[in-house]
C-alpha cells in the first residue's frame, strides 16, 4: 500500500468553457456541450472550445501552437489553485503524443508545391516537446521534465509518469498538463472508417436547413451507440507529497490513491475487459482497499458499442452487481471525447464530484435505460428496436445530477494497441 498523493491545483477548459468554476457549472447543469459546427475543417458536430481556451493569461513563447496554448491556459490556473511559488523543484509532465496532426497536415497542404519554402517553425512545432517547452517557459519551471503518451490513457499515463517522479524523490511537486490536440481531416476520416467515429461528426447535412431529424445525442451505455463524438480540452493537476504540501501550508483538494496503466499484449483498437479490470483491480490493491470502498466510477466510456460493452463487463467483474456496485457516469457525455485529454478530463471531474457532493448526470439515457433518478439503479440497458447487444448490472447515473457520499471513486482511460489506465482518487481528510 502506497501512501496518497495530494492533489492541490486543478485547471481546466473542457465542454465550450475555460476554468474550473465554469467547468464544474456544466458538470452540475448536465448540459451537453456537443453541437453543430460550422466552419473550414471536416468536423460538423462537436464540443468546441472558445478562444479564451488559446489565450493564456500569461505570456507564451513567439509561435506557440494551439495545443501549447491550451496547456498554458490550463497549466496557469492549476498553478494558482495550488499556490506554488518555486518552481525550481516542480516536475512537468505533458500528456499526449502526435499533438501536432492538425497543423502538419495544414502545413503540407498549403506547402505541397513549394516543400522547398517550407516555415522553419514546423521544424521546431511539429515535435511533442513544443508544448511542454511552451509551459515550462510561461511559468519558469526548470526540474524534470518528460512527455507522456499512452493514447487516449495518456491523461493517466502522464499522471503515473509524475507519480513515480515524486515517490522517488526527483521532485516534490508535479504539474501534469494535458493540451487540446487537433486531428486532420486524415485522421477524422479514418475514425470514421474505422467505425470509431458517429456518422453525423462529418455529415455536411447536420447543419442543412430541413436536412431531416436531428442527429442522436451522445451518450455512452445507451443503446444505439454509433460511435464517439469530439470535444475540444485541456486539463492540468498539480500532484504533491503531503509533507511538502503540508511544510508549505497547503491543502488537498482530493487525494491520489494510485494510478496504473498496464498492456493488454497485443495491437489494435479491439478492447480487453479483462485487461481493464485488471488495471482496476491493481489501483484498489495499491490503495489498499476492497472494491466495496469505491462509491463512484469514472467511466472511459466512448460511445462504442464494443469499447462500452467491454468496459461494463469490466466494471461488473470487478465490482459485481447490486445496490453495493458503485454508481457510474460518463463525462464524455458532456465534453466530447476529448481524445488524449480524456484522462487528466476526466480525473478533474471526478475530483469536483468528490469534493462537491454531487453525480453529474448522463443526459441523454432514456428513462427505459436506466434513469435512475438521484442514486442511480441497478439496470438492464435495453432498446427493443435496436437489437443491440445489451449492457447489464450497471448502476448508472441518471438523467439529473444526484448527490453523491462516495469517499473514493476510480477513473478509467483506455487506449488503442491495449493501453488500460485506471486511478484511484480519494475524497480530502476532513
Amino acid at each position: 500500500m502506497t501512501a496518497p498523493l495530494w492533489i492541490t491545483g486543478l485547471g481546466i477548459a473542457a465542454a465550450g468553457t475555460t476554468g474550473i468554476p465554469a467547468f464544474e457549472a456544466v458538470l452540475r447543469s448536465g448540459r451537453s456541450a456537443i453541437a453543430p459546427v460550422a466552419g473550414p475543417g471536416p468536423l460538423r458536430r462537436a464540443a468546441l472550445l472558445p478562444e479564451a481556451a488559446f489565450a493564456p493569461p500569461c505570456p507564451v513563447p513567439r509561435g506557440a501552437t494551439r495545443a501549447a496554448r491550451s496547456a498554458v491556459t490550463a497549466a496557469a490556473e492549476a498553478w494558482r489553485q495550488a499556490g506554488l511559488t518555486d518552481p525550481s523543484d516542480v516536475a512537468l509532465v505533458l500528456a499526449g503524443h502526435n499533438l501536432a496532426l492538425a497543423e502538419t497536415g495544414e502545413t503540407l497542404l498549403a506547402q505541397q508545391h513549394r516543400l522547398s519554402f517550407a516555415p522553419p517553425r514546423h521544424a521546431t512545432q511539429v515535435w511533442d516537446s513544443h508544448p511542454l517547452g511552451v509551459v515550462a517557459a510561461a511559468l519558469g519551471l526548470a526540474g524534470p521534465g518528460l512527455v507522456a503518451g499512452a493514447h487516449f490513457a495518456s491523461g493517466l499515463a502522464a499522471l503515473a509518469q509524475a507519480s513515480l517522479l515524486l515517490r522517488a524523490g526527483e521532485a516534490c511537486a508535479a504539474l501534469v498538463v494535458a493540451p487540446c490536440i487537433g486531428l486532420s481531416p486524415l485522421e477524422w476520416h479514418a475514425f470514421a472508417n474505422l467505425g470509431a467515429l458517429d456518422p453525423s461528426v462529418l455529415d455536411p447535412t447536420v447543419l442543412a436547413p430541413g436536412a431531416g431529424p436531428e442527429a442522436p445525442r451522445y451518450q455512452p451505455f445507451a443503446p444505439g451507440g454509433a460511435g464517439l463524438v469530439p470535444g475540444e480540452a485541456a486539463a492540468a493537476l498539480v500532484i504533491e507529497t503531503a509533507a511538502h504540501a503540508r511544510a508549505r501550508g497547503a491543502g488537498p483538494l482530493a487525494r491520489l490513491g494510485a494510478v496504473r496503466v498496464v498492456l493488454s499484449g497485443r495491437a489494435g483498437p479491439e478492447p480487453d475487459a479483462a485487461t481493464e479490470a485488471r488495471a482496476m483491480r491493481m489501483v484498489l490493491a495499491a490503495a489498499g482497499l476492497a472494491p466495496d470502498a469505491i462509491g463512484y466510477v469514472n467511466a472511459h466510456a466512448t460511445g462504442t458499442p464494443a469499447g462500452d460493452r467491454a468496459e461494463a463487463e469490466a466494471i461488473r467483474t470487478v465490482f459485481g452487481g447490486g445496490p453495493g456496485a458503485p454508481v457510474v457516469n460518463a463525462t464524455k457525455a458532456i465534453t466530447g471525447h476529448t481524445l488524449m485529454a480524456a484522462g487528466l478530463v476526466g480525473t478533474v471531474a471526478t475530483v469536483l464530484q468528490l469534493r462537491g457532493g454531487f453525480l453529474h448526470a448522463n443526459p441523454a439515457l432514456d428513462a427505459e435505460d436506466g434513469d435512475a433518478g438521484p442514486g442511480g439503479r441497478d439496470t438492464m440497458l435495453r432498446h427493443r428496436e435496436s437489437g443491440l447487444p445489451h449492457f447489464g448490472g450497471l448502476r448508472l447515473a441518471g438523467r439529473a445530477t444526484a448527490p453523491l457520499a462516495a469517499e473514493a471513486a476510480l477513473c478509467n482511460a483506455f487506449g488503442f494497441d491495449g493501453l488500460h489506465g485506471s486511478a484511484l482518487i480519494l475524497r480530502a481528510e476532513t
